[in-house]
């Protein structure tokens, strides 16, 4: 969910300024000023469920009716007229005008084809070089050790069906490891001369943890182009940005008189 902070900044320069005259598809109001349906469906929002999605314009509503109480008031002590407060505002209104035209200009030139990416794994390779013994692993997560114990069972028996129940309610994450960044508890259980492939469930901040190894990479060792595509694609994606930015920013300056005392 959005901060406060964020949220207040993003009603402020999207709906500041609405009319006084009463709109159609009126969901808030304070005093003079409007929030409609259209104003709130302007604001980003995570895809997910209708409840989720339900609660989230809830609370944007209850921010809006928030910002504009103090906004108001602030009006009423002419802190609107502050020069500090209006610099603020045009410097923030200048960047959002300049990242949507980067965004515009720049945007569909950072992804990266198969070929591109198998270029740089080969050409990169001692990036991905396994320095210290690795692992892959998956780490579920539970609120009760009844519940975990369950599902250490069914791991350990293979099944199925419920290891695919498991990964959608209780998979918190899949991700590489070494033992210099886990947690003592993690570090007896994985990185002893014989892991298990799955530990046993041990309790840590209240919760209840299971890690399962799912590829072992020793010391000297590659991690396969596979287990990386993704991560190169977004490097290979800032690089192209970070090229495309300084280009454009290149051709501007041509076109443009700039001029500076340092």
């Amino acid at each position: 969910m959005k901060s406060k902070t964020l949220i207040l900044v993003i009603f402020l320069f999207m709906f500041a300024g609405c009319s006084e005259r009463k709109p159609a598809s009126i969901i808030a109001r304070v005093n003079n000023e409007y929030l409609t349906e259209e104003n709130l469906n302007l604001v980003p929002m995570k895809i997910v469920s209708e409840e989720e999605l339900l609660e989230e314009k809830k609370e944007l509503i209850e921010q809006w009716i928030h910002m504009e109480l103090l906004y108001q008031e602030g009006v009423k002590n002419r802190i609107d007229k502050n020069p500090e407060i209006k610099n603020q505002v045009l410097q923030y209104q200048k960047q959002l005008v300049a990242n949507q035209y980067l965004s515009l200009i720049v945007g569909d030139q950072l992804t990266a084809d198969d070929e591109e990416i198998n270029e740089y794994y080969f050409d990169n390779r001692e990036q991905f070089r396994v320095a210290e013994l690795t692992y892959k692993v998956n780490h579920y997560i539970f609120s009760d050790e009844t519940e975990a114990k369950a599902a250490y069972r069914s791991l350990v028996r293979n099944v199925r069906e419920k290891e695919q129940e498991l990964k959608e309610k209780n998979l918190l994450e899949t991700r590489f490891i070494e033992e210099k960044y886990v947690t003592p508890v993690v570090r007896d259980r994985l990185f002893s001369p014989s892991p298990p492939r799955i530990s046993e469930p041990f309790l840590l901040s209240d919760t209840y943890h299971i890690i399962e190894i799912l590829e072992t990479y020793s010391p000297k060792s590659y991690l396969p182009i596979s287990e990386v595509r993704e991560d190169i694609r977004q490097q290979i994606g800032l690089l192209k940005y970070d090229e495309a930015y300084y280009s454009l920013i290149n051709k501007l300056r041509k076109k443009a008189h700039v001029e500076t005392s340092f």
